[in-house]
């Protein structure tokens, strides 16, 4: 039998039936400091080295020796810990998991914050901050294992870059320890500090955004220009074409006020938004519209959209550049795309650059009023040979008109919508 046993944070929570667990054992396997720390003999011990070798000698072990193996993992196993890393070995019936403390659990208890509803993530070796961002746009508290990059500090830079409010910083630096700390601290004074290495961050919703972020949003109470916001009916439909997954990235393409991005961001709770807006203005009626919203999971792109496309277009092509030593064929970044939306802008250049860099089976969604952009959307989409369909939308509203009301027309929409063609296909 295979046991992974969580050894907690410090003596106190390690158990005398753990402890009886770690004696009778005919192998102890875990990193070499926790084999070190615990005392274990040579001759009974495992280091970890690659998790793919590790594994396979745990299984050898296990078929090949009789007694029980214990694994040691610090805090909890199965919490960013090596039993979650271990189940891509290995089912969960081949394995006996052993709870115990955290460091996420330790730190929710010293400040006194219940922690059912927690946003937990690890940002060690992490460049992309688009899970934390979604966690901060949809819920009260987010928990972060963070390494030497990624300190309290540089998360607290990151996102005051974002122009996040309303949160504030809790620090756990080395917890159960004789130095350990406790810092509770706006964003602005954590950018500022440094931390203990060993540290959790908790970071906790101080204020409710003063707009709601919901389906349909109150026109009136976003920033905007008038008739530049793509309006409720078309948002609802171009969202409903675009059939966005909890975890999709969108490129809003021509985002004007952001109101597509918000309505976006409402639909992921890991997904990525960006929204592109080359016009100075505007892009700073989007920072105000995710400040009032919440949604900060929204990224503000201020550049045109051929700059905006060459850019990820050279990334690409360097990524697989430098993978190959090549120049093939640009190569798919994790943040690539699955959805892209054009309220605007829709020349043949920009979908063919966005057509290169959507993913395989992404979906494009394009906004027309002028029949020269539909003409133009078709013979683009037409020439790449994706299945197009085009919707037109005529919405009409109520006004009054004497004691009674009428129906006001708007002006003809028309959505077309494409998919990219899976590699496989």
């Amino acid at each position: 039998m295979i046991h992974v046993v969580g050894l907690g944070l410090c003596a106190e929570h390690r158990s005398p039936e753990l402890l009886r667990r770690l004696r009778s054992a005919a192998l102890v396997a875990g990193g070499r400091k926790i084999l070190d720390e615990m005392g274990i003999e040579q001759e009974r011990r495992l280091a970890l080295t690659s998790m793919a070798g590790f594994a396979a000698d745990l299984r050898r072990h296990a078929a090949n020796q009789a007694g029980d193996i214990c694994v040691l993992a610090d805090g909890d196993p199965l919490l960013y810990g090596i039993g979650a890393s271990l189940l891509r070995f290995f089912e969960p019936g081949e394995l006996t998991f052993h709870p115990n403390v955290s460091a996420l659990q330790a730190a929710c208890a010293r400040f006194g914050l219940p922690w059912h509803d927690c946003a937990v993530m690890s940002l060690h070796g992490r460049s992309d901050l688009g899970p934390l961002f979604a966690a901060l746009t949809h819920g009260r508290l987010a928990a972060l294992y963070t390494d030497a990059r990624m300190s309290p500090d540089a998360v607290a830079r990151l996102l005051l870059e974002r122009g996040v409010t309303g949160w504030r910083m809790h620090v756990a630096e080395a917890l159960c320890s004789p130095v350990e700390r406790l810092t509770t601290s706006t964003l602005a004074e954590a950018a500022q500090r440094s931390w203990h290495p060993l540290n959790v961050v908790l970071l906790e919703r101080t204020e409710t955004p003063p707009v709601s972020l919901v389906l349909g949003l109150d026109e009136s109470a976003l920033a905007r220009e008038d008739g530049l916001m793509t309006k409720q009916p078309v948002r609802a439909l171009a969202l409903s074409l675009m059939r966005l997954a909890p975890d999709s990235v969108l490129w809003d393409l021509g985002a004007g006020s952001g109101a597509v991005s918000l309505e976006a961001a409402r639909l992921l709770t890991r997904g990525r938004v960006v929204a592109v807006e080359r016009r100075a203005g505007r892009a700073a009626q989007v920072r105000d519209n995710v400040a009032r919203t919440g949604a900060w999971l929204v990224e503000v792109a201020e550049t045109s959209l051929e700059d905006f496309l060459n850019d990820r277009m050279r990334e690409a092509s360097e990524a697989a550049q430098a993978r190959t030593g090549d120049t093939p064929e640009p190569e798919l970044r994790p943040d690539a795309p699955t959805h892209a939306f054009l309220g605007g802008g829709a020349s043949a250049p920009v979908l063919l650059s966005c057509a290169r860099l959507l993913r395989p089976g992404g979906r494009l969604v394009a906004a027309a009023v002028l029949l020269s952009t539909l003409e133009t959307v078709r013979a683009v989409i037409e020439e790449l040979g994706w299945p197009l369909t085009v919707h037109q939308l005529i919405h009409h509203v109520s006004a009054p008109l004497g004691a009674d009301l009428r129906l006001v027309p708007s002006n003809p929409v028309f959505l077309l919508e494409a998919q990219k063609p899976s590699s496989d296909t």
